[in-house]
């Protein structure tokens, strides 16, 4: 019997919604929780039969900005390992801690010294005339991942504008992602595509398993370019940038394609 194909998976907005962005009917179904046990995002139900063939037909691995603490709130049986903190941390398909994947996150944090210590402090600083943030560092396995500035009112969104103020030194070490009222500043070490390229060479080492994935984002593009057939959603992220730039250069060129 021919093995079943590995498919790396983002989660929110590509699997679920969170109750903000669509109001729940009696059709959807619940995907998460918060810290204190209250539905969080929720599935449609094409959501629910794309995850139920998922399940059924791929052996499935969430890769997701969201922690292992944060993705045990998430209820659906993922059970063949996991991508999680952006690439931070990588749980093996027997559900142990990588411990490989983590001595390569703790020697290139050792590299970057005090900079993700300072940098919640620093934000608040770049952001004075802009707008009131909140900041955090994500943290785990003893370990500083990334740091987030979240606008505290969303309604005039000015992330873009902060991203300008950063340091020359920040952005040679790091990499930038913003969803909306949401910025994550992430060490290059961190990264969804290189713990999915470890994860292939490690538990498909004779790489004879067909890999597909799916994203809704453009940060979730460097992942997918590690399968062999990728997707997204309609109306995302990727979709949105997609449509665009094909149609942009059909105006420049006047035809389809490449010579």
């Amino acid at each position: 019997m021919n093995p079943k194909p590995l498919a790396f998976v983002d989660l929110d907005d590509t699997l679920f919604q969170t109750h903000r962005k669509q109001q729940p009917t009696t059709h959807h179904k619940l995907a998460t929780t918060d810290k204190n046990g209250q539905p969080l995002s929720y599935m449609r139900p094409k959501q629910q039969i794309f995850v139920n063939w998922l399940l059924s037909s791929a052996e499935t691995i969430p890769v997701t900005a969201r922690s292992v603490e944060a993705l045990q709130r998430v209820h659906i049986p993922f059970q063949h390992g996991a991508i999680c903190s952006h690439g931070g941390t990588i749980i093996s398909p027997d559900q142990q801690l990588d411990m490989e994947w983590l001595d390569i996150q703790q020697q290139s944090v050792a590299q970057l010294k005090n900079l993700l210590d300072d940098l919640p402090n620093a934000l608040h600083d770049y952001a004075q005339s802009l707008g009131s943030i909140r900041t955090w560092t994500v943290e785990e396995n003893d370990l500083k991942i990334y740091t987030v500035a979240k606008q505290n009112h969303p309604e005039e969104l000015f992330l873009d504008q902060l991203v300008q103020r950063l340091p020359q030194t920040v952005l040679d070490q790091c990499y930038v992602h913003i969803n909306g009222n949401n910025l994550a500043i992430i060490p290059k070490h961190v990264s969804k595509q290189k713990a999915v390229e470890f994860f292939i060479q490690k538990y498909d080492p004779q790489f004879e398993r067909a890999i597909i994935g799916w994203g809704d984002s453009l940060s979730d593009a460097g992942f997918l370019s590690c399968c062999d057939w990728f997707g997204m959603p309609k109306n995302s992220q990727l979709d949105h940038f997609l449509i665009k730039n094909i149609s942009e250069d059909y105006e420049k060129k006047g035809f389809l394609g490449h010579v």
